[in-house]
């Protein structure tokens, strides 16, 4: 706990703006705050660590002082800790003063982690912090977050902007600079949901051990790299087509299983029937199939009936439950 910092006019060219001790997130758009300075004044002083030669480090407020300085401002009105203060309570001041002003966002959440981590065990940041920064109390959540914490800055930056998941960022740290280098474009230019990027990252995991290959080398070959810059796709179809290249290496005959079920649906008409789905039983194992029917009322189903019924006499919808 520290006690109550006295609260002082403080020049602004006497604060380190460019200090990164206590810096867990991009400048930002410093508008809105320059529009509330100008009509309220400074309602929360920041706080900052006094230093040596009347120095100044910012610990809470970098982005109001921004939007002072940006105003023109000469002085700010400021809390002022010791230069002595310990960087543990400097850390908890940043930590309180924002966590009930806004959500963090990924990056933030994982560097604030590995700054609290190396000064609390980690059972004490995850029961203790991971609360403040929005998260549940987990051990394994926060070693996903100290993993993203390691990563270079395309990357981090992903995850600041919710493009890069957790999951994901726990499998890169595993990989060398080079192979997380080779990532960075499939990552930025393909929109994967966060599941869908996991699944990638693994299956290019898989594939390079399978293979005795980096991950670097399997991300660098001509058929994948296609699907970065193929001309008259869109992302999203282009980011399907990279996941079913590489379901095809990872799985070739579950691959061609599907794609002969696909076949089978397209020869039947059942591909993209309004009102008739047929799905293979999970992951192609299993004996049951899944058929789902929409109807309106009742003669509509009937019809929908008569012609399943004409279906399933079909050699093609024999050979489609073969499968």
């Amino acid at each position: 706990m520290i006690a109550a910092a006295p609260l002082r006019e403080v020049p602004l060219a006497a604060i380190d703006l460019e200090d990164q001790t206590f810096l867990f997130s991009d400048p930002g758009d410093h508008s809105q705050l320059e529009a509330s300075l100008k009509e309220a004044g400074m309602l929360n002083p920041p706080w900052l660590r006094g230093g040596p030669g009347e120095r100044f480090q910012p610990v809470t407020g970098r982005k109001r002082l921004r939007a002072a300085a940006r105003l023109g401002w000469e002085l700010v009105p400021a809390r002022v800790l010791p230069w002595d203060a310990p960087e543990a309570s400097c850390l908890l001041l940043h930590l309180h003063d924002n966590a009930w002003a806004r959500p963090f966002n990924p990056l933030e959440q994982a560097l604030l982690a590995k700054s609290l981590e190396k000064i609390w065990e980690r059972q004490t940041v995850a029961a203790r912090f991971l609360p403040l920064l929005g998260l549940p109390p987990s051990l394994a959540l926060l070693e996903r977050l100290l993993a993203l914490a390691r990563l270079e800055e395309p990357l981090r930056q992903l995850a600041a902007r919710g493009r890069l998941s957790l999951p994901g960022a726990a499998v890169l740290a595993s990989w060398r600079p080079e192979d997380r280098t080779a990532a960075v474009s499939f990552l930025e230019k393909l929109p994967w949901s966060h599941s869908k990027q996991e699944e990638f990252l693994q299956g290019i995991n898989l594939l390079a051990r399978r293979e005795n290959r980096s991950p670097e080398e399997i991300l660098s070959r001509e058929e994948l790299q296609g699907h970065l810059t193929g001309k008259g796709a869109t992302p999203q179809v282009q980011a399907a087509a990279a996941r079913d290249l590489l379901q095809k290496w990872v799985s070739p005959r579950f691959s061609a299983a599907r794609e002969t079920f696909q076949k089978g649906l397209r020869r039947l008409g059942l591909m993209s029937h309004p009102r008739l789905r047929l799905q293979p039983p999970p992951a192609l194992e299993g004996p049951d199939f899944h058929l789902e029917i929409k109807f309106k009322d009742a003669e509509e189903l009937q019809h929908l009936l008569v012609d399943l019924l004409l279906l399933s006499r079909e050699e093609d919808f024999e050979a489609l439950t073969r499968i």
